[in-house]
């Protein structure tokens, strides 16, 4: 084969879709709350605000928020419904967590640098305000709220006497391992 030239071709490894982590965290919430009992997850306590179910709600509903806005709406975190049987029956929590992450699944079609507009409001009469981002910055954090709030369940499981199940839970992957 005289002349034929063989050069290396540099293969960049798969990346992850970056919205693997956030589907990895609803993982291992999700195989939390499939280990507590209806008391653990309802559970309020006086050292912190809400129940452990009343944290995975709210998580949910920032999640749900975020896989639903669409181009041409507005995105709000503002707009719950608390008092939801996901706050109050783990197994309705573990169904919707199943069904977010389906549509999280789904959701990795979509360009991270897409526009959307964010409505905040800012205070308790109302005000709001309405700013553009982005599906990466509004990924990111959903991600840092969601490990914001199982840091909180990690210290509500520890005031009953329990722990999570695994030792990097409601720590940011930023956050160097404990020796």
């Amino acid at each position: 084969m005289a002349g034929f030239i063989r050069t290396a071709v540099a293969v960049e490894p798969t990346r992850r879709p970056p919205v693997m982590a956030l589907r990895e965290r609803l993982d291992e919430l999700m195989r939390l709350v499939m280990t507590l009992s209806t008391e653990v997850y309802r559970t309020r306590t006086a050292h912190a605000s809400g129940a452990i179910g009343e944290h995975v709600r709210h998580v949910l509903d920032h999640v749900s928020a975020l896989i639903g806005v669409s181009p041409t709406a507005v995105l709000s975190y503002d707009h719950r419904t608390r008092g939801t049987s996901v706050e109050s029956d783990p197994s309705a929590a573990v169904r919707e967590m199943m069904r977010l992450d389906l549509a999280l699944e789904r959701w990795t079609d979509r360009s991270l640098h897409e526009s959307i507009a964010v409505a905040t409001v800012l205070d308790g009469d109302g005000q709001s305000v309405t700013g553009w981002s982005t599906r990466a910055r509004e990924l990111a954090f959903v991600m840092n709220h969601t490990i914001h709030h199982q840091a909180i369940i990690a210290l509500l499981l520890e005031f009953q006497g329990r722990e999570p199940l695994d030792d990097r839970f409601g720590y940011a992957p930023s956050t160097p391992s404990r020796a």
